[in-house]
């Protein structure tokens, strides 16, 4: 074969191959193209060419039939599928008509549309079910109105035998002003009502247990909220940006406030939240600048980063013991932040910040009962030379001591190493004292500590290790660990007249509480056991 002829068969292929992947679809039907699909029973509207504003340019209603009939074999497909860019960027179109029998909806399909297009359904419970590949996949997607049986829905009732709402369901409908959801439907999926900018009102009720991210997110209308009392989970962002929400009450099933879930809400006023909430996500309430009431849950264990940052009207943090992990700029900017005087901060048992600057040469002494320390609390404190942490912590906040670069000498009162959910960062180091040299610094332990923080990750890195004060589980301070101070530590279990010394002593593992696990480390340590092998 000559080459020249080689050329002209190659490049008569790619032309051929450019044109079946831009323009290709197996018959025409009513002014729209047609896929036959795999199953060899059911058909997917396409485009005419891939994503070109001139498809269907020629039409004003799209009438999308249940089934539809090949004209050159005369055979019927049901259609079920609106195919990925069918009527991308397409500007013509007022009505859309989508029959019962569509499940699903490709990516972009009606990406890019205009705003003229008006959505018609007849099958609410079919319409809530589609799967929906991305936002653009929605014909509501550019704010346009939906009618159900040719009825504008502003208004809107999901009926109990509705059993999913799927994702982009109703994503910037632009006609919805009202919701009650009574379906037995286990979630509303994620963006399902994302941006219904003028929806003013939502009414969950069915046995909805899981709300995903961003379902309402961006509803800047919305003012009076209803959540199911089986509602135990919410999404990322599912209530971020609803500026007009002004009252929210969250039920007792439900454990954590997710990330970003009302951040933005600048009209909110009242959070009443479940006494079984123990986490507060990452910027969870972030510039809700008016809130001004809060409950803290019983429960608390951790509250996320930028959780209640710029929060100005919020003018307390009682944290319960519970709660040890707060991370960076969790509190900031709060009502609670701005009128609190420069020096150590405390938000309940947690050891928040140090307010301003040092003084030089400072020792930092954090009082006791503490549980922990919160990420970032004492970093970049370039004046601080010692510091004394309490038996009771047990929560270092990641970077809480980072760049500290004068830092001398660490006295610690706990007998564990301590460490944090937070301790590593990307590159697998310990980052509690994160950037700075210990080699120079000393670390002071209880006596006979010593050998378990020379073999703990990060403490190990001081220059020295040095043991001073009471041995450890001595608890009736006769120098030795025998029965004696197992006794010691049930007489005060049972509540019998004793020092407050001993009282103290006889929490051995600095848990802040006195019982079993104090009489068996005690026990472990008179037989020679490593206690901290975890």
């Amino acid at each position: 074969m000559r080459q020249s002829d080689l050329k002209t068969m190659i490049i008569t292929a790619l032309v051929t191959m450019s044109a079946i992947s831009t323009t290709a679809y197996d018959f025409m039907a009513g002014g729209l193209a047609y896929l036959i699909n795999a199953d060899g029973n059911t058909a997917t509207v396409t485009y005419l060419v891939r994503r070109q504003s001139t498809n269907y340019d020629q039409l004003t209603t799209a009438a999308i039939p249940s089934q539809v009939t090949d004209p050159a074999t005369g055979r019927t497909y049901t259609v079920t599928t609106i195919g990925e860019s069918a009527f991308y960027s397409n500007k013509t179109i007022t009505r859309t008509e989508i029959p019962p029998t569509i499940t699903r909806m490709e990516k972009d399909a009606f990406g890019s549309a205009g705003t003229k297009n008006n959505i018609y359904i007849t099958d609410l419970k079919q319409w809530c079910a589609i799967e929906f590949a991305n936002d653009g996949a929605n014909p509501l997607y550019p704010r346009i109105p939906l009618y159900l049986n040719e009825q504008l829905v502003s208004e809107l009732t999901i009926p109990e035998e509705v059993t999913v709402i799927n994702n982009f369901a109703f994503t910037r409908c632009k006609s919805l002003t009202k919701l009650i959801i009574d379906a037995n439907a286990p979630s509303i999926d994620r963006h399902a009502f994302y941006s219904c900018t003028s929806l003013t009102s939502v009414e969950i009720n069915g046995n909805v247990t899981r709300i995903d991210s961003s379902a309402f997110q961006g509803c800047n209308k919305l003012v009076a909220l209803k959540l199911p009392a089986t509602l135990d989970t919410i999404g990322p962002s599912v209530f971020s940006g609803c500026t007009s929400l002004i009252a929210v009450e969250l039920p007792s099933a439900l454990r954590q406030v997710t990330r970003q879930a009302f951040k933005g809400c600048t009209s909110l006023l009242s959070v009443k939240l479940g006494d079984n909430v123990e986490i507060i996500g990452t910027s969870a309430f972030n510039g809700c600048t008016k809130l001004a009431t809060l409950n803290i849950p019983p429960r608390l264990r951790a509250i996320g980063s930028n959780a209640f940052n710029n929060c100005k009207m919020l003018n307390s943090f009682d944290l319960p013991i519970t709660c040890s992990d707060v991370r960076h700029n969790a509190l900031k900017g709060t009502g609670w932040y701005n009128a609190h005087p420069d020096g150590v901060m405390y938000a309940g048992y947690v050891a928040y910040e140090y307010k301003g600057t040092m003084p030089e040469n400072y020792h930092l002494e954090l009082r006791d009962s503490i549980v922990g320390i919160a990420q970032y609390a004492f970093h970049g404190q370039k004046n601080l030379q010692k510091v004394t942490l309490p038996a009771s912590m047990y929560d270092l906040g990641g970077w809480c001591f980072g760049s500290c670069s004068n830092l001398q000498e660490v006295h610690v009162r706990f007998n564990q190493p301590r460490y944090t959910a937070s301790q590593y960062n990307l590159y697998g180091e310990w980052v509690v004292f994160y950037q700075v040299n210990l080699s120079p610094a000393t670390l002071y332990v209880p006596i006979g500590s010593k050998k378990y923080f020379e073999d703990a990750e990060g403490w190990r890195w001081f220059g020295q290790i040095i043991e001073e004060g009471g041995m450890m589980g001595d608890v009736n301070g006769d120098q030795q660990v025998d029965i004696a101070d197992v006794n010691a530590i049930i007489d005060v279990m049972l509540g019998k007249p004793i020092s407050d010394q001993l009282v103290a002593a006889s929490d051995v593992n600095g848990d802040g509480a006195t019982d079993i696990s104090d009489v068996n480390m005690v026990i472990n340590l008179m037989l020679g056991k490593n206690i901290f092998d975890e």
